[in-house]
């Protein structure tokens, strides 16, 4: 039998590769731009329970107010420090909360800041102060700026600790009572703000109103909110529900309320014991009612007319991140304390002692937050509020920091009716 010249058998083997390589190049062609449509709409269902766009700010999809928008800079930043994360072996923090001022005008029943990390008379810090400690928890990997209080809107120089923010690492978020957001959101918008939660407990007047210690309130934070959506901010209501308020129907109310004013999001707190409700044990070890008010929420989500609908007992379960305090998030005090997050008042250091990154290495080193914690918020978990890494009530610095000589805590003053100084 005569054998093909090599020449011819090389030609064949040749087209038999190209012929592959081409087939591959045209299946990629055609399923490369559903494929990563098909891992964005997993990725986020994850996350959030929901894959739903709900806002376009400045051209960029939005999923939600809390993460940076797709194909973002700072979206960019958050995959590049996962990736460095692996590299490193170590938890970075992406999300940081950063409470810019002490005071507020409202006296809300269910504050975990006042009766707990709440300190009069101690140094609140500098907005010099707060644009460095921005640039160091940027170096250290955050894409997430959250501002809060307090009220952060009682901050005169709000306007340049946002400015102080480098837009291409990290998003901007703001927590408000909404009272001072209409006449301050033009110069926000400015300065950089990208999202802005107006804080909703009830979907009326006289009963957020009430829960607020605030008169008025309601319609200032409206006021506020229609702006913010007109400027192009992304808008989203932010409330904090207990078991009572579900039961009594309040989700359904402000579901329906944030789809009539045009909220972009609706974020549910589920009431934590802690602060000004640290005395309320029943919400300790019963997620039973959460349970049920995430489930409701399936119909609105699936359903393009309304905004997304989003829980934090959700984020923080196994079904998300998990608990993710130390692990992937920190939370600054206006007096620079490092804490895990809001609610938990167990202090690990002080930007103003120390650099972020030893501060950050000590609370993401401890043994109760190397790693998210399954089963939700560990302020709400029985055994983990028996931790000394887990506090409640007033602030004070863990075990490790007092072991290191770290001054002591000043004596809290009494409260104004108001709950500032």
């Amino acid at each position: 039998m005569v054998q093909a010249p090599i020449v011819v058998r090389r030609l064949l083997r040749w087209g038999l590769a190209t012929g592959r390589r081409l087939r591959l190049q045209t299946f990629l062609a055609a399923r490369a731009l559903g494929y990563g449509t098909d891992f964005v709409d997993v990725l986020y269902r994850i996350y959030l329970n929901h894959n739903k766009v709900i806002h376009h700010r400045d051209g960029y999809p939005v999923y939600s107010l809390s993460t940076p928008a797709l194909f973002s800079s700072p979206a960019a930043h958050f995959i590049a420090r996962t990736l460095y994360r692996a590299v490193q072996n170590r938890n970075i923090p992406n999300l940081m909360s950063v409470a810019v001022n002490d005071g507020c005008n409202a006296r809300c029943g269910h504050c975990s800041f006042f009766e707990g990390v709440e300190s009069p008379g101690r140094h609140v810090l500098t907005t010099s102060e707060w644009a460095g400690v921005i640039r160091d928890a940027q170096a250290l990997g955050v894409s997430i700026v959250n501002l809060v209080g307090g009220e952060p809107l009682l901050h005169p120089e709000l306007e340049a600790i946002v400015a102080a923010v480098d837009k291409s690492l990290s998003t901007v978020l703001l927590f408000t009572n909404g009272w001072h957001l209409a006449e301050r959101a033009a110069g926000l918008r400015r300065a950089g703000l990208d999202s802005v939660y107006v804080s909703l407990d009830a979907a009326d007047a006289e009963g957020h109103d009430a829960l607020r210690g605030t008169p008025g309130l309601f319609a200032r934070a409206l006021e506020g909110l229609a702006v913010a959506r007109r400027l192009g901010l992304s808008v989203g209501i932010s409330a904090t529900l207990t078991p009572e308020s579900f039961a009594a129907g309040e989700l359904e109310r402000l579901v329906e309320l944030a789809r009539r004013v045009g909220a972009h999001e609706l974020l549910v707190f589920d009431a934590l014991p802690s602060g000004r409700l640290e005395h309320r044990e029943d919400l300790v070890d019963n997620g039973a009612w959460v349970e049920r008010m995430i489930a409701s929420a399936d119909r609105w989500n699936r359903d393009p007319r309304y905004p997304g609908v989003v829980f934090s007992a959700y984020i923080s379960s196994h079904r998300s991140v998990g608990c993710s305090c130390g692990t992937s998030y920190l939370y600054l005090s206006p007096y620079g304390d490092l804490m895990s997050c809001d609610f938990n008042h167990a202090i690990f250091g002080n930007v103003l002692q120390e650099p972020l990154w030893q501060a950050w290495e000590r609370l993401s080193t401890d043994p109760d937050f190397r790693q998210a914690k399954w089963g939700g918020c560990k302020v709400k978990d029985a055994a983990s509020r028996e931790l000394p890494t887990v506090v409640t009530g007033r602030a004070r610095p863990v075990p490790a920091l007092v072991n290191q000589g770290a001054p002591p805590r000043p004596p809290a003053a009494p409260l104004s009716p108001g709950g500032a100084r």
